[in-house]
């Protein structure tokens, strides 16, 4: 299959107290559309960077980044980021919040608020729409903010560490009812997480990444046998922790 996004050679560094230092080095990364990929890697590893390098907030220091074959390397604004805090503005409600993409991109606004309330009852976010953040619960905060990043247009969503903040309880619902959006919206999705299980709940593909300066180890393609089968599920949990 024709990858929808695609990174080529990233090598990306940061100084810290003058010296300089490798994060990423020679990655390479493909995802085909309606794929659920996850990251894994240790703290450090580079992680969150590649996925701000996707979002455009920065540049690497040399490769390139493709969507559908389109070199977007260093541009924002193509791709649906929602980084680990939900970062909602607190004065702004429910439905406010969510119609900030389009306003920021200068859409039609009737037109964007029509769709907001048509996808509001599938986020389940109907009975919330004029509520502020501080009256939501934080899987509702989560539900808004991914549906903020949906607005962008995307249909390829970067998701880092979506659910660290929540209860595990709260968690395990978010992942199911993950799982349903993606299906329901068609969309293509790029997971950072520290959870091995949530990663392999979740995804059609782990990446496993190598401490840094970070590169991909190790690729895990997850079959639906597997995920439903106790025994194997913990092995391949024992052995992605073995190489992390």
């Amino acid at each position: 299959m024709t990858a929808y996004l695609s990174a080529r050679k990233i090598n990306k560094s940061f100084l810290f107290g003058g010296n300089k230092i490798g994060i990423l080095s020679e990655l390479d990364f493909d995802i085909c559309e309606g794929e659920f990929v996850s990251i894994l890697g240790s703290s450090g590893c580079g992680k969150s960077t590649l996925l701000e390098l996707f979002a455009g907030i920065t540049r690497p220091d040399n490769g390139s980044i493709l969507l559908c074959g389109d070199d977007i390397t260093g541009q924002s604004g193509h791709l649906g980021y929602m980084p680990q805090e939900d970062l909602l503005f607190p004065w702004l409600s429910t439905e406010q919040n969510v119609l900030l993409p389009a306003r920021i991109k200068k859409r039609d606004l009737a037109q964007a608020r029509a769709e907001i309330k048509r996808l509001l009852p599938v986020f389940g976010l109907e009975n919330h729409s004029k509520l502020l953040p501080y009256q939501l619960s934080g899987g509702l905060k989560q539900r808004v903010a991914l549906l903020r990043t949906y607005m962008t247009g995307s249909h390829l969503l970067l998701l880092d560490e979506p659910f660290a903040s929540l209860d595990a309880i709260t968690r395990l619902q978010m992942q199911e009812w993950l799982l349903r959006i993606k299906e329901k919206l068609e969309l293509t999705i790029i997971l950072v997480t520290h959870d091995i299980s949530e990663a392999i709940k979740l995804s059609d593909r782990i990446e496993l990444m190598d401490k840094s300066p970070g590169r991909f180890i190790k690729t895990y393609s997850l079959s639906q046998d597997l995920k439903n089968n106790p025994t194997e599920f913990e092995m391949l949990k024992k052995e992605i922790v073995a190489r992390l």
